[in-house]
């Protein structure tokens, strides 16, 4: 009972619509600007550097805060990654918006985090730093997310998790290429 308990939880934390609430204090619908994507780059990009970090901080507290909690209830680890995977959910179909969201990149990196700090951790100084030179946040995904797997296997976590966390972001980039019109509003 207290697992579905905390699924509802992390879909309706990962359903708070960050982006759209920051952008709409700004006088901007995100959802017509830029890449319509209501996510932290595009509000970075389009609004400013100060309101897309306060995004990107809202987005890795959607996915990490469930999951903390989660974990703190007692809930078991393959619980939590599920309840982290609710958070996802709700970041890309939020109820609050119609059922339209983002990609979750973001929410992705807060469950990890939540799930697996240290490896995340070392994952995140590869990432930002590709990030700092290419510009591109899907990319940086993909160097910071391997590196957070092998990171996981040296350090000893169990790898089957650390393989499903790892997993995230590219759930996260299928859900936008297969999903970018179908009813559903990046």
């Amino acid at each position: 009972m207290i697992e579905a308990l905390f699924l509802v939880l992390g879909y309706l934390c990962g359903a708070i619509p960050v982006a759209y609430l920051v952008a709409r204090a700004k006088g901007v619908d995100v959802f017509a600007t830029g890449t319509g994507n209501p996510g932290a780059a595009n509000v970075f990009r389009k609004i400013g550097r100060g309101a897309g970090l306060v995004v990107l901080a809202g987005d890795l507290l959607k996915g990490a805060l469930p999951v903390a909690a989660a974990q703190l209830a007692g809930v078991a680890d393959w619980w939590a990654y599920a309840v982290g995977l609710a958070a996802l959910a709700g970041h890309w179909f939020s109820v609050f918006l119609g059922f339209r969201g983002g990609v979750g990149l973001a929410s992705a990196i807060g469950v990890g985090y939540a799930l697996m700090p240290l490896p995340a951790l070392i994952g995140t100084v590869p990432a930002m730093a590709f990030l700092a030179w290419k510009h591109n946040v899907g990319n940086t995904a993909g160097v910071g997310f391997p590196v957070f797997f092998v990171a996981a296997l040296a350090l000893g976590q169990p790898w089957p998790l650390a393989l499903a966390i790892a997993i995230l972001p590219g759930l996260a980039l299928a859900r936008e290429r297969l999903l970018p019109r179908v009813g559903v509003r990046n």
